[in-house]
């Protein structure tokens, strides 16, 4: 019994010794549970908001107004780097044939928080991403004038993009694009381009579309040696993005337009871009700087002005002249007037990840 006693006591004095770490460790684990159920509930309070109002920043989206560099560059070095990053360059296809086909499929697995490019209270949100593009086109013959050579372009696309965090998949979406464009390689150095492009995304989910676009446009491109084996490379354009889409429709009421509803993103761009593009053997490093303006002039997006600003880093192996591996990473900023309406459109957003690209000629 004395015994018994003896450990009974030892046991309590234990106890007593290890309380304040015993309580400290609970509490730690407390806090950890009570953000992660926080966060659980947040996401699923934003659910009503996910489904049936906040989608996809339509005006954000990636969309193919032009041919790949890999159509319009003849270096085959640096025959997979995105037009994005670019511009387009001097045209190949000085042929005696009188269209000159191309196709290829692009591949991206990315984490990027912020999805949604959301100012509010789904902000938090970050999920991973598989985005995959199919595309074909075609140049035609080109044509010589005193001081530059013309190619006329036409290209489609189709692009399936998938939230792969669990309850974002109603936001999944497919964007289908085309193009037609004049190209012109000036004696000066210059490369100067004008189109029209025409954009549709149609929800998975609902199968219905949820916005449209056409976009005529002009740009200029402007490449230059750095040294043997760095490129820098000057790019700008602008155009009016005549857009249809399923927005509030509510107008405002200091509106002076006719307003229909739907056409709350159409808006006029100025796009500028610089980047440098160094190259080593199959390996292609391309950092670049962006900034764009946007205006927009229909109900309560009515003299909203966005800036844009976005950095972005590519690096390319090139495996041989129709097939590329990339890692990239980017992150963009946005500072905008809310123009006629209270809502906040800044967001900030980064994301990263690895990518596969197919491209051929025929």
């Amino acid at each position: 019994m004395p015994l018994i006693k003896s450990y009974l006591m030892e046991l309590q004095l234990f106890k007593l010794r290890n309380s304040n770490f015993y309580y400290f460790t609970q509490s730690i684990n407390k806090i950890f549970m009570n953000m992660k159920l926080l966060k659980i509930a947040a996401l699923f309070s934003t659910l009503p908001t996910l489904m049936f109002g906040q989608q996809p920043d339509a005006t954000v989206t990636e969309r193919t107004n032009q041919p790949p560099t890999a159509v319009t560059s003849g270096e085959k070095n640096n025959a997979n780097v995105d037009a994005s990053d670019a511009g387009a360059q001097r045209p190949i296809f000085l042929k005696t044939t009188n269209i000159s086909p191309f196709a290829g499929l692009d591949s991206k697995y990315l984490y990027r928080n912020n999805p949604l490019s959301a100012a509010d209270k789904l902000d938090f949100i970050e999920t991973a991403m598989w985005m995959n593009t199919a595309y074909a086109g075609a140049s035609f013959e080109a044509f010589e004038l005193d001081d530059a050579v013309i190619t006329p372009y036409i290209g489609t696309s189709y692009t399936t993009t998938e939230y792969l965090e669990s309850g974002l998949d109603g936001l999944d979406f497919a964007s289908t694009s085309a193009y037609a464009m004049l190209l012109a390689q000036h004696s000066s150095g210059w490369t100067f381009r004008a189109g029209i492009s025409y954009a549709m995304d149609k929800s998975k989910s609902t199968k219905e579309e949820t916005y449209k676009e056409f976009y005529p446009y002009i740009g200029a491109m402007k490449s230059y040696a750095v040294s043997d084996t760095v490129l820098g490379i000057f790019d700008i354009s602008g155009g009016q993005h005549r857009s249809e889409s399923d927005a509030s429709g509510i107008p405002s009421l200091n509106s002076t337009n006719s307003y229909s509803g739907s056409k709350e993103l159409q808006n006029l761009d100025v796009i500028a871009g610089y980047s440098l593009r160094f190259v080593y053997d199959n390996i292609v490093v391309s950092p670049r700087y962006g900034l764009v303006y946007k205006r927009y002039f229909y109900g309560p997006n009515e003299d909203r002005n966005d800036f844009l600003q976005t950095v972005n880093l590519k690096i390319d192996y090139i495996v041989n002249e129709n097939m590329n591996v990339s890692l990239f990473g980017g992150y963009s900023n946005r500072d905008s007037s809310s123009g006629n309406s209270s809502a906040d459109y800044d967001f900030n957003s980064a994301d990263g990840g690895i990518a596969l690209g197919l491209n051929t000629t025929f």
